[in-house]
Parts: structure tokens; sequence; C-alpha cells
């Protein structure tokens, strides 16, 4: 609801649900056209937009989502009769004192957009509190544009760390590992392995992640954090078991065949980190970790989160990562290496 004061200010109000959930008229915000009052105000039918008249003949066009005012200029000398605005918002028509019609051509294209729109909260109409949102579409007609680029930016750069975090440890000490300790005969096999996940179509990963990976994740949430901790945990027990077996035992093992022993623990790690999950929710979680952590901390879970994003492109950039640092390590030139071992580098313990 549009209302023009006596004292030529343009307010505007909405219905808004409180922390109670009843409803209410409230103001959203207004506008200053002049000193005088206001006479009369026609809204666009496709946009938040509308033109204000005052008693002295003063005209100004605002957008609310934007909250900009886009034309404030004296238009008549006196009040007008009747101020129309086409359908389009492009053309409108007053009819002055005199009865005579004049007729204008506006030119407002995207008056939506603004500094304020793009990058600041914005309270638009049936929502409780300002807030950052992107909406470029809807099906309803009481829609209005709403085109906040920052959950946009901040949910990319939050995704792409989620997705650093995973990608490039992963990839790092995997290139170390190859390029340093293991056998050129699995070597040639692994190399080529890793860098064919670099010739997947990014879409089809976004597709596996949007309709595979994100229900996956829901209905798996305990057990994918659960893997973060028994794999590597694993990992070290068996380190350590294999360390009390009698050498002549493990070397039997040739040098740089280690990582295909490791293969199926962390295979039995990540399968009993599903199994126990059910077990870490009850004692831990009341049961369900996402009641828990919207109760304790609020935060809502959404099955399209930046955790399965970042997952899904984590597992993309391993392999460029992975080819970058392995390709650095073997541009080392090799008296380098050799004058690192004299020092008394080690390439490992067994």
């Amino acid at each position: 609801m549009l209302v023009g004061d006596a004292k030529g200010e343009l307010a505007q109000w909405s219905l808004v649900r409180n922390d109670q959930n009843y409803v209410n008229m409230q103001k959203l915000r207004s506008f200053k056209l002049a000193d005088s009052p206001i006479v009369a105000v026609s809204a666009e039918q496709r946009r938040r937009g509308m033109l204000a008249i005052d008693s002295g003949g003063q005209l100004a066009v605002y957008n609310s989502t934007a909250e900009r005012e886009l034309i404030n200029t004296k238009l008549l000398q006196a009040a007008p009769h009747v101020l129309a605005l086409s359908p389009k918002a492009d053309f409108f028509l007053v009819e002055d004192a005199a009865g005579k019609v004049q007729s204008w051509r506006l030119e407002n294209e995207h008056p939506e957009i603004s500094m304020k729109s793009l990058w600041r909260k914005v309270w638009y109409e049936s929502y409780p509190k300002p807030d950052y949102i992107w909406q470029s579409s809807s099906a309803s007609n009481d829609f209005e544009p709403k085109m906040s680029l920052t959950p946009l930016v901040f949910g990319t750069l939050k995704a792409s760390f989620y997705a650093m975090l995973m990608g490039i440890p992963l990839a790092l000490f995997g290139a170390i590992y190859t390029g340093y300790f293991m056998a050129p005969r699995v070597r040639q096999y692994v190399k080529p392995g890793i860098e064919i996940m670099g010739a997947l179509p990014t879409v089809i990963l976004g597709f596996l992640a949007g309709l595979w990976l994100a229900p996956f994740v829901e209905s798996h949430l305990a057990g994918i954090f659960a893997v973060l901790m028994v794999v590597p945990l694993s990992v070290m027990v068996f380190a350590y078991l294999w360390q009390q077996v009698p050498e002549t035992t493990r070397h039997k093992i040739p040098d740089g065949w280690d990582a295909i022993v490791l293969v199926p623990v962390v295979v039995f790690g990540a399968w009993l980190a599903f199994q126990l999950a059910p077990s870490f929710e009850a004692w831990f979680f009341r049961g369900d970790l996402r009641v828990w952590m919207r109760e304790e901390f609020g935060i809502g879970y959404d099955q399209r989160n930046t955790l399965v994003v970042g997952l899904a492109m984590g597992f993309a950039v391993i392999p460029m990562i992975f080819s970058i640092a392995e390709d650095a390590i073997f541009s080392v030139p090799k008296h380098l290496t050799t004058g690192s071992l004299a020092l008394g580098a080690t390439r490992g313990k067994r």
C-alpha cells in the first residue's frame, strides 16, 4: 500500500508477520517528494515502481525495491486532476487544472537495480525483515525481482573454500607420494587415472551432486563426518600394527607398493564409519545431527548446501592440483634431490 501525506512524503506499507506469527501493517520505507501535499499516486503493474505528484505540480518517479528516486522534476504549475500510468510503465498521462491532457514517454528500464539492491539488505514485501535474497523469477503475480549478489558471491567463496579444503591436501599429498615414494609401475597407472578425472564434464558432476550426492549426504550426514575421523584413525592404527609385523614379512611388499596395501584399510574405515554413525548420533547428538545443529546453533539444513557443493568441486579440482604439483616435483633438478639426500634427508622410514 502506498500513502502520500500532506508533508510531501510517500510511504510504502506492507503486511508483515512478526515473531508470534501475527500479521500487521508495517511501514517499509518512505520517499520525500517535496514540502507540498501529495495529491496523486500511480503504481506500476509489473514492477515495484510508482509515480507521485504534489499540489504544486512536482512529479517524482520511485522504485521501492532499489529505494531509488529516478526522476524529480517540475511538471505542472498546479495540482493535476488525474495521473495515469500505462501497464508497461513506459507512458503516462496527466490532466491539468484546465482540463488539458498531456502525454509523456517514460524511459525507465531496470529501475530495480541499484548498489543497495545488489549488495545490501532489502526489505521486500511480505518479508519479516530486511535480508539478502536472490530470486530472479517467480510464478506469482505479486513477485518483485530480488537481485542481491551478496548470497551468490558469499556462497561461491564459501563453496570454493570447502572445495580447496578438501582438494588441496588430498592432491598435494598424493602428488608428493606419487612423485617420491610410489613405484614407477604403479605410478604409470595412477597418474593417468587421476588426470583423466579432469576430463569429466562439470555439468555431469553438478548433475550427480544435485540428484545423487545431495540426498545421500542428507540421509548419511553423521556418516560423512564420521568418515573424516574414522578413516585417518584407521590408517594410523594400521600403520602401528604394521610396524609390529616382522621385517621379513613387511619386506615382502616391494618399495612403492604401500598404497595398494592401504586401499582395503581406507575402504574398511569408510564402511566402519557409516556403521558407527547411528550410534554416534544417538550418543552425542540426541539421535539426529540435523535437529541438534538447529537447536544448539540455529543452523538449518538444506539438502543442496555448501557442503555438497564443496565435495563436488573438491573432486573436480583434485586432478588439476595433482598434475601441477607432480609436474613441479619432477621439474626439480636431480642434483638438488641428490644433494639433499647427501645432507641427511631420507625418502621415508619403513
